[in-house]
C-alpha cells in the first residue's frame, strides 16, 4: 500500500453537491448567502464537501451569528424563522413581501446544521422542503423571491448602520447576477414538485 493509500484520503469529505433537483432548489434559496460569504451556490451551505473543516466553521458561524450550538436550537430557529408564515396563518402583504429574507435563511441554516453535523442530510431536506413549500405558497417566481429577499435583507442592514447602501447595492447585483446565470440557481423551476 503506497502513502496515498494509508493517508491521501484522510480528509476528504463528502461531496456537497446536490443530489437531485429538490436540493439544488434548495440551494437556490439561499445562493445569496452562499456566494456573499465566498462559499459556492451550487454546494449544500456553500460548501464544495463536508470534513471536519467545513464542520467546525459552520458551527462556529451558527453559534456566533445565530447563537444556534446543536439540532434542538437548529430547529428552534428554523420554527422562529417561519412560525408567521406556516399554514393557516393570516399574513399581511407587507409582511409577505419581506418574508424570503427569513424564509431563506431558514433554509441556509438547515445547511449550515447539515455541515456542521447538526442534523442529518434527510432531515435537512425534510426541512428545507416544508420551508421551501412555504416559499411557493407565497411567491411565483425566483424573481418574486428575490425580490422579497432584497426587501428584508435592507431593512435588516439598514438597521444594522455603517455602509448599509453600499452593502444592499452589492447584495442587489449579486442577486441580480445569480438570476441571470443560465444554469445558475434560478434554472431550476420554480414550480418543482418538492419531496
Amino acid at each position: 500500500m503506497g502513502l496515498f493509500g494509508i493517508f491521501g484520503n484522510k480528509d476528504k469529505g463528502e461531496s456537497m453537491i446536490p443530489a437531485n433537483d429538490t436540493e439544488r432548489w434548495i440551494t437556490g434559496t439561499y445562493a445569496m448567502w452562499s456566494e456573499s460569504t465566498g462559499g459556492r451556490w451550487g454546494y449544500i451551505a456553500g460548501s464544495p464537501e463536508k470534513n471536519k473543516k467545513e464542520a467546525a466553521s459552520m458551527r462556529v458561524m451558527l453559534r456566533n451569528d445565530w447563537e444556534i450550538s446543536g439540532k434542538a436550537a437548529l430547529l428552534d430557529m428554523v420554527s422562529f424563522l417561519t412560525a408567521l408564515y406556516e399554514e393557516g396563518i393570516e399574513c399581511a402583504q407587507e409582511e409577505i413581501d419581506a418574508a424570503a429574507w427569513d424564509l431563506c435563511r431558514a433554509c441556509q441554516i438547515l445547511g449550515m446544521g447539515y455541515v456542521g453535523g447538526y442534523i442529518e442530510r434527510q432531515e435537512m431536506t425534510d426541512a428545507s422542503v416544508g420551508v421551501g413549500r412555504i416559499m411557493q405558497k407565497y411567491y411565483h417566481s425566483w424573481g418574486e423571491l428575490y425580490d422579497s429577499y432584497l426587501k428584508g435583507y435592507a431593512k435588516w442592514r439598514r438597521e444594522a448602520g455603517a455602509e448599509a447602501e453600499k452593502d444592499i447595492t452589492a447584495r442587489e447585483e449579486l442577486c441580480r447576477r445569480l438570476r441571470d446565470m443560465p444554469e445558475g440557481p434560478c434554472s431550476v423551476a420554480w414550480n418543482l414538485p418538492l419531496a
